[in-house]
């Protein structure tokens, strides 16, 4: 069961070369690299990243890497406070195949890409296998939902986490670092024994306030543990080389009740799944994107004004109704980041104004969107089960995005389905949407304007740029 993956992924992560990418993936990587960075930017406002950058200031540290409109820390405190900007709206990007990786493996490779002195070519490569190692892996252990043999055809997993993303940190940064097998190997072990506890499912299931740690798993956390790991490795501390292998190795460690080991390996370097991802047009979890999308369809069709709505029901996914979304007290920005009434009694003011506005006092204290929030429902979409099995059983990405909205007004009811919510691989995103996203983004750093519309033309020629540093000096304060 389960022999050799551990060498095997090393030997795919050390070998492969950036000639290998089919130039669309390459193209897609710098996009997901431009909203990355302006999800950082757009996070300066949260108390979640103020807190991460005073701890990063109190620590201390050689001024090695930059912050992403910061000042420059050392290796490992940047990528944790990258990860803790990136993440802090939730506006990040899901995928690809499970929910959130990208903040999880792109700082590991920012910080490692600057110490390198790399190319922008070896900074893509890096991103590619991060995405694509973290992904592969996280889905090939117990998710959310985990398969059964008879109806529903799947249970709530309790094991759920992104702890596994850590393997696609290390895949990235330590190929910036140009390690050997040997090395490889020793960061995934050291890694892979040093990860959090899977506390995913106590987040969301346990009726616990929403709070700092998402998902039940800190980015800042993992970030900086792909980074010490590779650091680690470099200098010869070991770790067990064979960290994946086995009945004992890391699934039975993390206690997930499967492994399969397809889902990670099969058609690695072939079939890529990297660029696979949803881009959020709207600053709170996916979930709930497809229920804005319709409430602001409806409203624009029929020409509804807010204070005209009598009442909001949301017809969704299970997902929508755990304990962490169904909640009733609005006390920070991270309640409009997932509690559903308050999501949905935002939308019909700002839906069509999405940014980090949205969670900042002055916006969701206001006296209107919680009299709103009083007016919605969110009901199980009639089709869940069918659908949630299906994808089960096919090994899909056990998520179900369709929403059907019903919005009451001016004394009729109207009503739209949406299969799937705008940003995704079947609606995505223009690039002029993805453009005004940054740029609104970037308005909440302490960068000037005309750095912003650098960023963009370097990342927009970063498969050409000889040195990272002429991408790294414009996100740093200090250069």
């Amino acid at each position: 069961m389960a022999e050799n993956v551990t060498e095997q992924l090393a030997n795919f992560v050390t070998r492969v070369r950036f000639d290998d990418l089919p130039q669309q993936l390459v193209n897609k990587m710098k996009w997901m690299l431009l909203d990355s960075i302006g999800c950082a930017f757009g996070g300066y406002h949260t108390d979640k990243a103020g807190i991460a950058l005073e701890l990063v200031k109190e620590l201390g540290g050689n001024p090695q890497a930059c912050i992403i409109g910061g000042p420059r820390t050392s290796y490992a405190l940047a990528s944790f406070a990258n990860a803790e900007l990136i993440n802090a709206l939730d506006y990040d990007y899901n995928g690809p195949l499970v929910g959130h990786v990208l903040p999880f493996v792109l700082p590991p490779c920012l910080s490692m890409a600057e110490r390198q002195n790399v190319s922008g070519r070896d900074l893509i490569l890096a991103m590619v296998l991060g995405h694509e190692v973290g992904g592969r892996l996280v889905s090939s252990l117990s998710q959310q939902r985990i398969p059964k043999a008879e109806p529903p055809y799947y249970d709530e997993s309790p094991r759920y986490s992104y702890s596994a993303t850590v393997f696609g940190g290390v895949a990235g940064a330590g190929r910036l670092m140009d390690f050997d097998v040997k090395k490889m190997r020793n960061a995934f072990g050291i890694a892979g024994a040093s990860t959090p506890v899977l506390s995913g499912m106590k987040w969301f299931r346990g009726g616990g306030p929403v709070n700092m740690m998402k998902y039940g798993t800190g980015t800042g956390w993992i970030s900086q543990l792909a980074t010490t790991a590779v650091l680690l490795a470099e200098k010869g501390f070991t770790g067990d080389t064979t960290i994946l292998d086995g009945e004992w190795g890391f699934w039975r460690i993390i206690g997930s009740s499967f492994f399969k080991v397809d889902n990670l390996l099969k058609g690695l370097g072939e079939v890529w799944r990297a660029d696979q991802v949803e881009y959020k047009l709207y600053p709170c979890c996916r979930c709930n994107h497809a229920g804005i999308d319709g409430i602001c369809s409806i409203m624009h069709q029929h020409g509804i004004k807010p204070e005209e709505i009598d009442e909001i029901v949301v017809k969704g996914d299970s997902w929508l109704q755990v304990p962490l979304r169904t909640g009733n007290k609005l006390e920070s920005f991270l309640d409009i980041q997932f509690i559903n009434r308050y999501i949905f009694g935002l939308a019909p003011y700002f839906g069509f104004n999405p940014g980090p506005a949205w969670q900042t006092p002055e916006v969701y204290d206001l006296p209107e969107i919680k009299r709103m929030a009083e007016k919605v429902k969110v009901e199980l979409h009639p089709q869940t089960h069918e659908v949630l099995a299906h994808k089960v059983k096919a090994g899909q990405k056990p998520g179900f995005r369709g929403t059907i909205v019903e919005l009451k007004a001016k004394g009729n009811r109207f009503e739209i389905e949406v299969p799937e919510p705008r940003g995704g691989p079947e609606n995505p995103p223009a690039e002029s949407e993805l453009l005004e996203k940054f740029r609104n983004n970037a308005a909440y750093s302490s960068l000037k304007h005309d750095r912003a519309e650098q960023i963009i033309e370097v990342i927009g020629r970063l498969d050409q740029i000889e040195n990272i540093h002429e991408l790294s000096r414009l996100l740093s304060i200090d250069d």
